[in-house]
């Protein structure tokens, strides 16, 4: 969930994407970064054990994509 005044949820892949603003503007578009905060954090949850990976569906995943 992001900082801003609108708390926006970001949908995050942490090895291939982001729908975060800094994902675009300083990654895609600039590239003068790697990976965002959310990727970052993604990928530290996953290396300390301590994130719950969750299985969904084709039709799962095209309801949640549909939402963003």
């Amino acid at each position: 969930m992001g900082e801003s005044k609108r708390k926006e949820e970001y949908f995050c892949f942490p090895e291939h994407f982001c729908a975060c603003y800094s994902f675009f503007f300083d990654i895609v578009n600039r590239g003068e970064q790697l990976c965002c905060k959310h990727q970052l954090a993604s990928r530290l949850a996953v290396s300390l054990g301590i994130c719950i990976e969750v299985k969904v569906s084709d039709d799962e995943l095209a309801l949640l994509l549909s939402k963003l």
